[in-house]
């Protein structure tokens, strides 16, 4: 299943003291709760069948970024929003936005929280009860918060619940100053006074009254001082946020129950309002892919805590979404026909080769302290061939296939195509050690997020496993799930509907863009697509006359007056790239 983008280098320290949590959370397993969705043959994450059995799961899995929903860009299908998918006939009428007052409701778009229950969204039955934090809410001190005579740190240390952990001095971008934070969240909103945790955040911090960007991967935190695209176009404050249940911004015990869409944008929503006290100016949110989700996903049950959102290559998935297939079969159109036939044929000798595969598999695992557990060596090396394809349009130039993708001929050696394999997509990926740090996502994407169909189907009898290179195989064994299919469909009805100041930036050839989102009524929108496009799709990338609108289009959003020496965009300044399956040169 394919993964989205944006992520750090893998930290086998953090990765070592995550998998202390693996046995306790194997104890929150218990009975899927049934709810009202149909009987599903696909396995549950929880009882993976044997891999030499055979088995269909369904479809894919790896949204990990991008959704999108309504009439979509290139997928060669279109999706109405008001008939999604499985679905059914949905009416943006009977959806509550969400509300959250004082008699402990919390009525969720997409997540299922009743009134009195402790957070079932069809995922837990009520496996962890409340045990109460004692936190107390603060009164802000503004005398000491909004006195600018006074140095910032010490102004962001009086916000009650932020703890500035560290300032880093050096290499930090001229004219800022970066903050290490952490924020105390509920575990779950609607019930503040049960189990809490620190969610991991950095401040990049240039004046009280210059716009803020806040930004997300969608994943980790990302700790360097790299800067986002629209941070250096605004030269703008940046805060970077973790989203819950990554690495060190995860509840201890974890209810997985409380991982849902609404549930992170309301830690946004508390992290947002409390930065407001000091940082006045104009607010963008930003990400890209599941990052880009995740701002969208926040603006829409908080459309008015920040002024714009920039979202890059996000897409918005059905589940099993069929769209990611007729994308691929005739991605780049006649022009890249050549390269399309070179990754089929790549892939055929590849699978031909199966049992030499498995050896090289075997021999890569060894000399790289790798397991496969969760997947089995063959479903790891089958998902490595299937996914190369994706992969390669969704990071690298078209004009790049004959580099990255050999010819596949019988006489090409085995080592030639397991290299490949390895450079395009990562076979340590399909490693318990590539999926554990992604395990979060994984769950979202059998849960919410939905997941492209497997593109694998011009490979006949050469696949041996159909069906199930899905969310639902690679998320979490022992936490059970059940896919809540109204989720997407209400995210995008708000866009087409509701949303205001939105902007969304895709790659041509990017698979992603298969679940572009559709703009609708939205008002003060923009959708853009880079032609020849990959999943690092930028503003400044788009064409002369488009780029200089959408630039545009952000100064006006942030009241900000055009100069005649604008600021410099640098690519290299941005934050690294994450998210699982990220080929290994871009990590």
């Amino acid at each position: 299943m394919k993964p989205f983008l944006f992520s750090q280098p893998f930290n086998p320290a953090r990765l070592a003291s995550r998998a202390l949590l693996v046995p306790l959370l194997l104890l929150l397993g218990g009975p899927v709760a049934c709810g009202d969705d149909d009987p599903d043959p696909r396995p549950d994450s929880g009882t993976p069948p044997p891999v030499d059995a055979g088995f269909d799961a369904g479809t894919r899995t790896d949204a990990g970024t991008d959704v999108d929903a309504g009439t979509h860009v290139d997928a060669g299908t279109e999706a109405d929003a008001g008939t999604y998918d499985d679905a059914g006939p949905y009416d943006a009428g009977t959806y509550d936005a969400g509300t959250y007052d004082d008699a402990g409701t919390y009525d969720d778009a997409g997540t299922g929280m009743d009134a009195g229950t402790e957070a079932d969204a069809g995922t837990d039955g009520g496996v962890l009860g409340c045990t109460p934090s004692g936190w107390v809410d603060e009164t802000p001190d503004l005398s000491v918060i909004q006195n600018t005579s006074l140095d910032i740190k010490a102004r962001l240390e009086a916000i009650p619940g932020l703890t500035v952990t560290q300032e880093r001095t050096s290499n930090i971008p001229a004219g800022y100053r970066l903050f290490v934070l952490k924020y105390n969240q509920p575990a779950d909103h609607a019930h503040p006074e049960c189990q809490r945790f620190e969610q991991e955040a950095t401040l990049l911090h240039k004046a009280d009254t210059s716009p803020t960007v806040l930004s997300t991967s969608g994943y980790n935190l990302i700790p360097g001082t790299g800067r986002t695209e629209p941070t250096q176009l605004l030269s703008a404050n940046q805060v970077s946020v973790e989203h819950r249940f990554f690495e060190e911004s995860t509840p201890a015990p974890a209810d997985w129950s409380h991982l849902t869409i609404r549930q992170s944008a309301d830690d946004f929503h508390r992290l947002t309002q409390a930065l407001k006290l000091i940082y006045t100016g104009k607010w963008v949110s930003t990400g890209g892919s599941k990052g880009g989700e995740t701002v969208v996903f926040f603006r829409r049950f908080y459309p008015d805590d920040v002024d714009a959102t920039v979202a890059y290559v996000a897409p918005i998935a059905k589940r099993n979404d069929e769209r990611f297939v007729t994308f691929q079969e005739t991605v780049g159109g006649d022009a890249q026909l050549a390269c399309r036939e070179r990754l089929w044929a790549f892939q055929r000798e590849v699978l031909s080769r199966r049992d030499r595969m498995l050896t090289l598999v075997d021999e890569y695992a060894t000399n790289n302290n790798l397991t496969y557990s969760q997947l089995g060596r063959e479903l790891a090396l089958e998902h490595a061939v299937i996914e190369t394809y994706f992969a390669f349009w969704q990071y690298f130039p078209a004009s790049t296939c004959a580099t990255y993708i050999p010819e596949a001929t019988a006489t090409t050696p085995d080592g030639d195509l397991f290299e490949a394999l390895d450079t395009v997509v990562g076979i340590n990926s399909f490693s318990d050690q590539g999926i554990t740090p992604y395990a979060a996502y994984y769950y979202q994407a059998a849960a919410e997020l939905g997941w492209p169909q497997p593109y694998e189907k011009h490979l006949g009898a050469l696949i041996h496993f159909p069906d199930t290179d899905t969310g639902e195989v690679y998320s979490p064994p022992g936490i059970p799930f059940v896919f809540r299919p109204e989720a997407m469909p209400d995210i995008q009805d708000w866009v087409s509907t509701q949303g205001q100041r939105l902007m969304f930036i895709y790659g041509s050839y990017d698979p992603w863009t298969a679940a572009a989102y559709v703009l609708g009524n939205a008002q003060d929108s923009y959708l853009y697509t880079v032609p020849g496009g990959t999943h690092g799709s930028r503003i400044s990338q788009l064409p002369a006359a488009q780029q200089a609108e959408a630039k545009a289009t952000l100064n006006r959003w942030m009241g900000i007056t055009p100069l005649k020496r604008a600021p410099r965009y640098l690519r290299s300044e941005e934050p690294p790239i994450a998210g699982p399956h990220v080929p290994p040169r871009l990590r």
